[in-house]
């Protein structure tokens, strides 16, 4: 899966870094030659370009079925709805595209674009879960019923193994890895991102949990919060 992010402002750099680091191939394309610069050693690829040019935007492999084309564009409506009705002329097959107001996603929406966000709504989205889920310390939708959620380890489960506690019979949720040790300081200009624990390998059956230990679980929505509030977490 590769992602080619076209506008580099404060959305665009966060997300093409974010996704850099989660280890896919990024390519990220501005007009404006010192932003790129500062991108150059962060992602796969940082391009100085006016993706209002077809010509530009023909010269980048957009066509893949695993490229996913995401218009980071917001502030200057006119910008986006050029880039992005150039990019349906082009067949772009995986387009998403941001929104800044209503009126502007009504006109994507002529367009033909189905995938629209909004920054502000996904970060209030993002914010009430952490409230609303409090012993889930981040959860990611899957879909409409399963995610990926970091819990924290009860307490009573220091010392024991990933056997013993039989956390897929007993709780019905998958244990996929364990953050464990010290957790990065730096959060970038991201006030909702939680600093980041290093990740140990696949965990085996016979792993002993220990304290501190952030459990990374696949689950219903329902049987993840069963399990957070059944250890008071």
């Amino acid at each position: 899966m590769k992602f080619v992010i076209i506008g580099a402002g404060q959305f665009g750099r966060a997300l093409a870094i974010y996704l850099t680091q989660s280890g896919y191939e990024v390519t990220i394309i501005d007009a404006k030659e010192s932003v790129v610069a500062e991108l150059k050693d962060s992602v796969a690829y940082a391009m100085i370009g006016d993706a209002t040019d077809m010509r530009v935007l023909r010269q980048l492999d957009l066509d893949g079925e695993d490229t996913y084309v995401i218009v980071a564009v917001g502030e200057v409506f006119e910008r986006s709805i050029l880039i992005t009705a150039q990019l349906r002329q082009i067949g772009v097959k995986n387009l998403y595209v941001r929104s800044v107001n209503e009126i502007h996603a009504n006109v994507l929406k002529l367009l033909g674009i189905t995938e629209l966000f909004r920054v502000e709504d996904v970060a209030a989205k993002q914010l009430a879960s952490h409230f609303v889920n409090e012993g889930l310390m981040r959860s990611r939708r899957i879909d409409a019923t399963h995610s990926l959620a970091d819990v924290r380890l009860p307490a009573e489960w220091v010392g024991a193994t990933l056997m013993e506690v039989d956390l897929r019979k007993r709780y019905r949720l998958n244990l996929l890895t364990v953050r464990r040790g010290k957790a990065r300081e730096d959060s970038g200009e991201d006030v909702l991102a939680q600093p980041e624990q290093p990740v140990i390998d696949t965990p085996e059956p016979t792993m002993k949990f220990q304290e501190g230990d952030v459990l990374v679980l696949f689950g219903k929505d329902a049987d993840l919060q069963s399990f957070a509030d059944h250890f008071g977490l």
